[in-house]
């Protein structure tokens, strides 16, 4: 058999595609073809010819063998771009020529969408892998269909199909034409449990994704039955069991059963609950660093208590940290659980192995396209050549999340061993970077202010420094407030911070009063302790009364300037300043007012929040307010500066001003009421909030406030209940909220709508 003939035959069974099966030798030897004095590529358009030099191995003044050119055909078909591949031997100019004849695929010039009704094509476009004019890839195109039946199955199209057609435009071109069948989206007419004696039907239903159709699943999404979350909510329902003691919990293979009319979807889930199961003894075994008390006291989990799957997770994650925080960064904590024979109990081993001791090398950060890498690191708590602590890296984790820079589900840190290395622990940050600029505009109607409008343009991460830069106006036909605000979180990339602001103000909305405003303020912060900082703030205000309406109110006491310092000391332990989940909030200040100026005080303010996940994204807020302000040297203290409260900020079951101490005057010889305020102020609100649908960033909240503003001696209670809908919008948070009063005279007048932006607390 001659070397042509060699050629000719791997040619025939590249094209064929047959690799398992290509043999250019019929007893499998190697075979020496000629020696190549150069190579040419011939049928090429579209593909570069050095992409193809490139990816062989055959080169000019090599000896080309059997086993080489089967390389060669083989990497050139895997470059996806051809169908058909062929090779030859000829004499060119004397020269010993290896020819590479190629037939290229077509290009997809077009990418078309049939029968989709419910989903436009532009998001059916963002689903798939290939585009118009590249090359044809009949591989992905499959694996597109794939991605286009998931993103079906996501929007509720259980029933849905889709298949692709490629029509030939000329021997170089092809449309791509995906045929689909949406059929109706599927329901979840009911879900039925079996088995079930410890939980009723409803708490088991609550923990699924798979939501039963109601009258809000318009708004909120759920009642579409999709393959993937169901099949999560069978392993929620396991851990929900096990969380309870229920060791031995075993789900059936649902029953779903779909309608005659395929609209409609029944669910049935069987249960085996088995016994409720607790903790009969607890014990370590293997390579133990502390003693047994010391880890005792480390775990949630204790002798007797009823087992959960839960809490033994986190008794791991602490006990692991345990180690870590000595350096033993490969630490591993195995449980072992072994049920007590004939008695409804467990003995629960931990088993420790604490591997070498290791260091943190390299920390580099990824994906922040905006931020400097200095924002995310100066709020690590480890460093580079540090000995490992596994407490600090998660810390670390927490504080660049409560940045509120960046998406939480994408910050991942990654702890890498380089080569040869295996005591050395490179971290690598992956952010990915979120909206933190706001421009917001919103239009409202209270019966206090009447209509309003109130803009604000917000960057908490000016320059991708970190700095908070906030602008905002508000006109309303009581009111005009325009102020400018800057903050440098670490001045010249110290601990301190810096920052001010100036502000003008014109207030029509109280009863009493109408007012102008304008002042500044400077203010310095540094951190005394972890999550605890403390600031000092110099105020400059002026103030002018342009109209008095209660008779009460003296122009010589409430009009010049007031400047004074204020001394604030700050604990915050939120998981998102911007939208936080768990954690809790402190500040108390203190402000006195009298360093020049007219006007003179002593003010103490003191504030708690608080947030608890109640279960997965039902999340429970409250806040509690208490101020107090007192004379200086029996001075009066100005009406502007008294406490009273209503409105969307506080209680929001009554009107601005509505709650606080009053009077009655006869004014042009009618009486009118009016607020007084009040030297001293307190109220709580509680909140539930849960999304109403995550795709579009709704969250509905039901609430109470309560809270009392006047004095100390004679405090009077007033209460509210509502609801409210808040859309976390591109733009910031709008609030639609519904506040009915329990208390006082307002009780009969009916709710009262508030429209702000802008999270509550």
């Amino acid at each position: 058999m001659t070397p042509k003939n060699w050629i000719l035959k791997a040619a025939l069974l590249i094209t064929m595609w047959v690799p398992s099966v290509i043999a250019l030798d019929d007893l499998g030897k190697r075979v020496d073809l000629f020696k190549i004095d150069t190579i040419e590529i011939r049928g090429l358009k579209k593909v570069e010819k050095e992409a193809i030099l490139e990816r062989i191995l055959s080169k000019p003044d090599m000896v080309l063998d059997n086993y080489l050119l089967k390389k060669d055909l083989e990497k050139i078909y895997s470059m996806k771009y051809f169908d058909q591949v062929e090779a030859h031997d000829e004499k060119i100019n004397g020269k010993n020529a290896l020819v590479f004849v190629v037939k290229e695929k077509p290009i997809v010039t077009k990418i078309e969408y049939l029968g989709n009704d419910g989903i436009s094509d532009d998001d059916l476009k963002g689903q798939i892998k290939t585009k118009a004019f590249t090359i044809l890839d009949t591989n992905q195109i499959k694996a597109d269909v794939a991605l286009l039946l998931k993103h079906y199955e996501d929007k509720g199209y259980y029933l849905a199909s889709v298949d692709y057609e490629l029509k030939k435009v000329n021997d170089e071109n092809v449309t791509l034409q995906f045929n689909i069948k949406e059929f109706d989206k599927v329901k979840v007419k009911k879900v039925n449990f079996l088995g079930n004696l410890a939980f009723k039907d409803e708490e088991l239903k609550s923990i699924l994704q798979t939501q039963e159709d109601s009258l809000f699943s318009f708004f909120s999404g759920s009642g579409n039955f999709k393959e993937l979350n169901f099949q999560s909510d069978i392993e929620r329902l396991k851990y929900f069991y096990r969380m309870k003691g229920y060791l031995q919990i075993n789900v059936g293979v649902p029953e779903i059963t779909v309608s005659e009319d395929k609209k409609w979807v029944f669910i049935t889930i069987k249960l085996t609950e088995g016994p409720e199961f607790s903790v009969n003894k607890i014990s370590f075994q293997g390579e133990l660093l502390f003693s047994d008390p010391e880890m005792r006291e480390k775990l949630n989990l204790k002798e007797d208590d009823t087992y959960s799957e839960e809490s033994l997770r986190k008794d791991i994650q602490k006990l692991t940290e345990m180690y870590q925080d000595e350096g033993y960064a490969f630490a591993n904590v195995i449980r072992n659980l072994n049920i007590v024979p004939g008695e409804n109990k467990v003995d629960v081993e931990f088993s420790f192995e604490k591997g070498k001791i290791a260091s943190f090398g390299k920390v580099t950060v990824k994906g922040n396209n905006k931020s400097r890498d200095k924002v995310v690191r100066r709020e690590l708590l480890i460093k580079e050549g540090q000995r490992y602590h596994g407490t600090n890296l998660r810390l670390s984790k927490e504080n660049v999340q409560r940045l509120g820079f960046f998406e939480p589900e994408s910050i991942i840190f990654n702890t890498i061993s380089p080569k040869d290395k295996d005591d050395v622990l490179d971290v690598e940050i992956s952010v990915k970077e979120k909206n933190t600029g706001q421009v917001s505009a919103g239009a409202g109607y209270s019966t206090a202010t009447g209509g309003f409008f109130q803009a604000s343009v917000a960057q908490s991460n000016f320059r991708g420094l970190g700095q908070n830069l906030s602008f905002s106006v508000n006109i309303s036909e009581s009111s005009k407030t325009f102020s400018i605000d800057f903050t440098e979180p670490y001045f010249l990339d110290t601990k301190w911070s810096l920052g001010g602001g100036v502000f003008t103000s014109e207030n029509e909305s109280s009863d009493s009063f109408s007012e102008k405003k304008k002042g500044l303020n400077v203010r310095v912060g540094y951190p005394i302790f972890q999550y605890t900082n403390i600031f000092t703030t110099y105020k400059l205000e002026d103030t002018k009364i342009t109209k008095a309406d209660d008779p009460t109110v003296i122009l010589e006491l409430e009009n010049g300037l007031a400047s004074g310092v204020q001394v604030s000391l700050v604990h915050d332990r939120r998981d998102d300043r911007s939208d936080p989940r768990k954690g809790f909030f402190f500040s108390y200040s203190t402000e006195y007012t009298g360093l020049g100026g007219e006007k003179k005080w002593i003010k103490n303010e003191g504030e708690a929040r608080a947030y608890y996940p109640v279960w997965e994204d039902l999340i429970f807020r409250s806040r509690y307010f208490a101020g107090r302000i007192d004379e200086v040297n029996g001075q009066r203290i100005p009406r502007t500066e008294l406490y009273s409260l209503g409105g969307a900020r506080n209680l929001r079951g009554y009107s601005y001003e509505g709650v606080g101490p009053t009077i009655t005057k006869d004014v042009d010889g009618k009486p009118r009421v009016f607020n007084t305020g009040g030297q001293f102020s307190t109220f709580a609100n509680f909140e539930f909030q849960h999304p109403l649908s995550r795709e579009a960033g709704l969250k509905w909240v039901l609430f109470f406030d309560a809270g009392h503003s006047g004095d100390t001696n004679n405090v009077k209670i007033y209460s509210d209940y509502g609801f409210g809908f808040r859309w976390f919008s591109p733009i910031g948070v709008l609030r639609f909220e519904f506040g009915y009063p329990l208390t006082g005279g307002a009780k009969n007048e009916g709710s009262q709508f508030h429209f702000d932006i802008g999270q509550l607390f």
